[in-house]
């Protein structure tokens, strides 16, 4: 009778492991499928992102490059068919575009700097976002300084190739003089910028960044004569406070407040 007691306890212990085994697996698959779905969930944003502004590239055609004579300004390298966005998107203002870069991009514009955040072009939800113009900026780009935001992609979409491209402290294959022209594209106008400063910010000291309007033409002057100090490296631009100028902006993964923002002077605006 004892060594059936003892056979019994011995059971009764082995049926307890098994069941603390099978919580812990049943825990463990828990955990790994809601890993799974998390990354389903990222994938599907970036794919879907993705696609839809690959789908919207179709509105854009590319012209074929011209050689360039002496001093003769650059052509706008690129038709837009704003007739065609504005039934998708009646927000949109412009086209953002830099040669050989995986740069192009409508542009939008809302009452505030929230609503694209995590909104595409098409409205979809996704944290991609779109690429929008600041809400307090003139529409057509005729601000000081117009404000362009961007999410920083680690797949390189939208700004995510900003750091690559002009921050030499990031890469040390950035080179702005590879990429160092920038077009906007409006229904009215065409309008294109040289870079002349890029650097990693703080927004919470370096917030007067992000002036859209001067005072005055020596506030303005005092803030590019700033911006070329500060940059990463001296360009070839020559910037004057008589023309405007556009700020890239995307967010950096080494702070919750740092910024890297790119800037541009205006060189050509030419109407349609």
């Amino acid at each position: 009778m004892k060594e059936n007691n003892k056979g019994s306890k011995k059971g009764r212990s082995g049926l307890g492991g098994n069941i603390f085994s099978n919580i812990i697996l049943l825990a463990c698959l828990a955990v790994f499928l809601f890993a799974a779905w998390k990354l389903w969930g990222y994938y599907k944003h970036y794919d879907g992102g993705r696609k839809e502004y690959e789908n919207l590239r179709q509105y854009v055609t590319e012209k074929e490059p011209e050689k360039k004579k002496n001093k003769k300004k650059d052509k706008c390298p690129i038709d837009v068919d704003f007739d065609a966005l504005r039934k998708i998107n009646p927000q949109v203002v412009g086209w953002l575009y830099v040669s050989k870069s995986g740069i192009s991009y409508p542009i939008v514009q809302a009452e505030d700097n929230e609503y694209y955040l995590h909104r595409t072009f098409e409205g979809n939800s996704s944290f991609v976002g779109a690429i929008f113009l600041d809400a307090l900026c003139n529409p057509d780009f005729t601000s000081d300084n117009s404000i362009v935001y961007g999410h920083n992609l680690r797949n390189g979409e939208m700004f995510g190739m900003l750091k690559g491209y002009y921050d030499t402290e990031y890469s040390s294959n950035a080179d702005y003089r590879k990429h160092k022209k920038i077009w906007v594209v409006t229904p009215d106008r065409e309008m294109e910028y040289e870079i002349f400063a890029a650097r990693e910010i703080d927004v919470n000291e370096d917030l007067d960044v992000y002036t859209i309007q001067f005072s005055d033409v020596e506030e303005y002057e005092n803030y590019l004569v700033s911006a070329v100090k500060k940059s990463l490296y001296k360009t070839e631009a020559e910037v004057s406070a008589e023309v405007p100028m556009l700020t890239l902006s995307t967010c950096t993964s080494a702070t919750q407040s740092g910024r890297f923002v790119v800037m541009a002077t205006q060189i050509q605006d030419r109407i349609k």
